[in-house]
């Protein structure tokens, strides 16, 4: 799947959605304040993350309690018409668990995390969406909004997650 990272090596900060509630907020997160390894998040003890709003460039903590999901995108005007296509079933078995998630506002996605403990001992994890034409390229999933978790099947590790693990390998040299 040809998904959408910012190209490897960019400072060029991550264009997020963060979905609350009854909120939703737009900016920009500086790579640099973002971790970039997946597996282990719970471990870096994430709580908030700083956010430049995307019209008043105002700058704020948002905090990672209470949210829904805060979703890395391709472009801040969303693809409404859209339908999630997915999974194709013609693909070998492999590293990451594809799952569907179900949100307390009774929205449903799926996608691909690693096949990892991160998803049960952290306050959330990140998700590749299974629709490579979406304009999602990664989620992070805060764990506190969820009420549903199905593990669908085993699939290939996907290029959102092999580039944020290669960029968090790249920072620790």
């Amino acid at each position: 799947m040809n998904h959408f990272p910012p190209r490897e090596g960019s400072d060029d900060p991550y264009l997020v959605v963060i979905r609350g509630e009854d909120y939703t907020l737009k900016g920009f997160a500086d790579r640099s304040q973002w971790p970039s390894e997946m597996d282990g998040l719970h471990a870096q003890k994430l709580t908030s993350i700083r956010l430049r709003h995307l019209h008043s460039n105002v700058v704020e903590d948002v905090a990672l309690t209470n949210i829904k999901a805060v979703f890395f995108v391709k472009d801040f005007s969303g693809q409404t018409s859209h339908v999630d296509l997915h999974f194709h079933n013609q693909q070998p078995l492999m590293e990451c668990l594809w799952i569907r998630i179900r949100f307390d506002d009774g929205e449903t996605m799926e996608g691909m995390i690693h096949n990892s403990l991160d998803h049960i001992v952290g306050p959330g994890f990140f998700m590749a969406p299974a629709d490579p034409i979406g304009n999602n390229w990664l989620i992070y999933v805060s764990k506190s909004r969820l009420t549903g978790f199905e593990i669908l099947g085993l699939r290939p590790q996907i290029n959102s997650l092999r580039r944020v693990q290669s960029a968090a390998r790249t920072t620790e040299a």
